[in-house]
């Protein structure tokens, strides 16, 4: 796919985005509409969230059974990528696993979602007592009674991801413009006409913003209030020794961990370690990178008490990414402001796991305004109108 210098003097659809979000919308528009669709990216495909994300691909939501729907739909067209997109992607089978005390707000989630994951039929398992330190002999377990893994979740990787969708769409038909960025809207009697940028303007019927924690201002240009907090999470790439290896061959899980850390084994042989919700709030274009020294040290303790053989790795990568939040960390994926205009962001952390389904449900919204893979109305961005908080809780784990 080579980016196309200027924009097309007129298209039905404009998404604005080039992060996993917008190429999964950009490839399902494409591919399953007659729009003529182009996408505009002020940067190049997966320089955003999308480029730092830990890629993760799981079905345990607890409660929330409709997360729990979309995300075994977003990982079957995972397993089926090449095969369906025409693009490899990196791709790893890894057990989730929940760790929890009896009695608290884990053990309700852990269960929830292992009852709704046995009667969906998805591979599960609970494990308690010595079964438990059998199971996780690289973890230091002592204040877990039990643990709930969903045992066919697996990682990838977002670059990977986004790249294929955005080649495909090109492949396809749609017009891929990167390095270009979105200056105003123009609205004609309530509708969306055009699309300005610094490189042209493209007349339009449709504007679909996801641009990830860039989505909010470019929704005020529209007059829109996006409640989407974006939030600086901090990466560390552990590098085990080989006695590691040998004693753990199939490295750690995919896991949460107490402080607001989770683990999950990196391609190449090392363990990646990162912050969940850290609420450190940022700018998404002026915000530290590095994760500072006292992050390190964090980490380093958190390692040294749950992944003890870990104490000794050294540090291979250190980078940040950002999270746009919602509220109440669930999605918005609807039509609001002028006709022809979409919003599909704050995705709080999730966004990768569900890309192929929310890419598919906006082309649904769209093309019929309603879908049969989830309730739209759920996701409207109309819930925070009677409540600030939205639905609260959300999906934090």
């Amino acid at each position: 796919m080579s980016a196309v210098p200027e924009l097309p003097a007129e298209t039905d659809t404009v998404i604005v985005g080039g992060g996993v979000i917008g190429t999964s919308i950009a490839y399902f528009l494409v591919t399953e509409t007659d729009r003529d669709v182009t996408l505009v990216e002020k940067d190049s495909i997966a320089a955003g969230s999308t480029g730092d994300s830990s890629a993760i691909i799981r079905h345990h939501y607890g409660e929330k059974e409709h997360y729990t729907r979309m995300a075994l739909w977003s990982h079957e067209f995972y397993r089926r990528f090449e095969e369906l997109v025409g693009e490899p992607i990196a791709y790893e089978e890894c057990p989730r696993v929940v760790f929890a005390e009896e009695g608290s707000d884990d053990a309700a989630y852990a269960d929830a979602g292992y009852d709704i994951l046995s009667r969906l039929d998805v591979p599960t398992e609970r494990y308690e007592g010595e079964t438990l330190e059998a199971e996780f002999p690289m973890l230091s377990l002592d204040e877990f009674d039990f643990a709930v893994s969903d045992l066919t979740a697996a990682y990838s990787d977002g670059t990977d991801v986004a790249s294929g969708f955005a080649r495909a769409a090109a492949e396809e038909g749609a017009t891929v413009v990167t390095g270009t960025e979105v200056t105003d809207v123009a609205i004609d009697e309530g509708e969306v006409t055009a699309v300005k940028t610094d490189d042209g303007t493209a007349a339009c019927e449709e504007l679909v913003l996801a641009a990830g924690p860039w989505t909010p201002q470019l929704a005020e240009m529209l007059g829109i209030d996006v409640p989407v907090t974006p939030s600086r999470e901090r990466v560390i790439l552990l590098d085990p020794d080989e006695e590691f290896h040998d004693k753990y061959p199939e490295s750690v899980p995919i896991a949460g961990l107490p402080g607001g850390y989770y683990i999950r084994p990196e391609f190449g042989d090392s363990v990646l370690m990162a912050t969940h919700h850290s609420g450190e709030k940022v700018d998404p274009d002026r915000y530290q990178n590095a994760p500072d020294q006292s992050t390190l040290l964090e980490l380093h303790e958190t390692v040294a008490e749950y992944v003890p053989d870990l104490d000794d790795a050294g540090v291979q990568g250190r980078y940040s990414g950002v999270y746009s939040n919602s509220p109440d960390h669930d999605f918005i994926l609807d039509g609001c402001g002028p006709d022809g205009c979409y919003v599909a962001c704050g995705f709080s952390g999730h966004g990768f796991k569900q890309a192929p389904a929310v890419g598919r449900v906006m082309t649904d919204l769209l093309d019929a305004g309603e879908s049969d893979l989830v309730d739209l109305d759920f996701f409207s961005l109309s819930r925070f109108e009677t409540s600030e908080a939205g639905h609260g809780g959300g999906i934090a784990y």
